[in-house]
């Protein structure tokens, strides 16, 4: 999906969600079902968390410059935070309301229950389908939102059938525990992705020993050590590593060789600096070994 296409899906899937949040509320009043109130209620919290994707997409999009050299990026990462402690705090409200309400299940209007929340559920998978596929943690962040509100039109409806046939009240109050369940859930995976990579994280696409050993294969390669692999702002894998060469004078060659074998591995920016272990006492040895200490502790 091109930047154009993706941003114009979140806006339109901003102010359509925007529009069905505010009949899905007066529906869940009219209705008196906790259920529908508390779907409509994740709608409303789907607009802010696609308010806010749009607001860092603009920030990330800024350039470089000299007191952000790495650029913006990490805007999207701070706002998928925020939207999966939003999707914390709402399953808190959830379970609070679902809890007074099935010490005493209120009187709820099955058919309206149905009707609205199957035009949510139709709503949710015309946008999740816009926004599948990406791996813009951002919207990957929004789609969470989006899934958990879906689940919540089906669990919705499935309380608005159950009160039809059957009249049990407390279906309702029920159902929505289980969405509350499904929202933390979600909210705990997107706050724990977004914190590792806050903190350079080794992305877990990644294996760091598989990509040593990738590497120690090629010819003249004699060794390799601290390996340092996390993810730049820009979503792109990143690579440092200290490089034990055979030969100094080979590397002006080997080096685009290590270059090409990292990007076949998806990383595409690296940094590597060779050198060459002294034959006597196995430190490496190059034009910075002074900076080594005697006992090569910088290994």
């Amino acid at each position: 999906m091109s930047h154009a296409n993706h941003h114009h899906s979140l806006n339109v899937a901003f102010w359509l969600t925007a529009a069905f949040a505010v009949v899905e509320l007066v529906g869940g009043f009219m209705a008196n079902s906790l259920a529908l109130l508390a779907d409509a209620g994740h709608m409303v919290s789907d607009v802010a968390a696609l308010g806010l994707a749009m607001l860092a997409g603009r920030i990330a999009a800024r350039p470089a410059h000299r007191q952000m050299t790495y650029g913006y990026g990490r805007a999207k990462v701070l706002a998928a935070q925020v939207n999966g402690l939003m999707l914390w705090f709402l399953s808190g409200w959830i379970v609070w309301e679902a809890a007074g309400r099935l010490a005493n299940p209120p009187v709820v209007q099955g058919g309206i229950v149905i009707w609205i929340a199957a035009v949510g559920l139709i709503i949710n998978l015309v946008i999740m389908r816009w926004l599948h596929g990406s791996h813009d943690i951002n919207t990957r962040a929004v789609y969470w939102h989006v899934l958990g509100d879906a689940l919540g039109s089906i669990a919705a409806m499935v309380a608005g059938g159950v009160i039809l046939l059957t009249g049990w009240m407390p279906i309702d109050p029920i159902l929505s525990f289980l969405v509350a369940a499904i929202l933390a859930w979600g909210g705990w995976r997107l706050v724990r992705e977004t914190t590792m990579e806050l903190m350079a994280a080794v992305p877990h696409e990644l294996d760091p020993d598989v990509i040593a050993g990738i590497m120690q294969h090629v010819v003249g390669v004699s060794g390799i050590h601290h390996v340092h692999l996390w993810r730049l702002p820009t979503g792109q894998m990143a690579m440092s590593a200290h490089i034990h060469v055979d030969n100094m004078e080979n590397w002006p060659a080997l080096l685009p060789v290590l270059l090409e074998t990292l990007k076949q591995q998806q990383i595409e920016h690296a940094t590597l600096q060779p050198e060459v272990i002294n034959r006597h006492d196995g430190c490496p040895s190059n034009d910075r070994a002074s900076s080594h200490a005697p006992e090569c502790s910088d290994r």
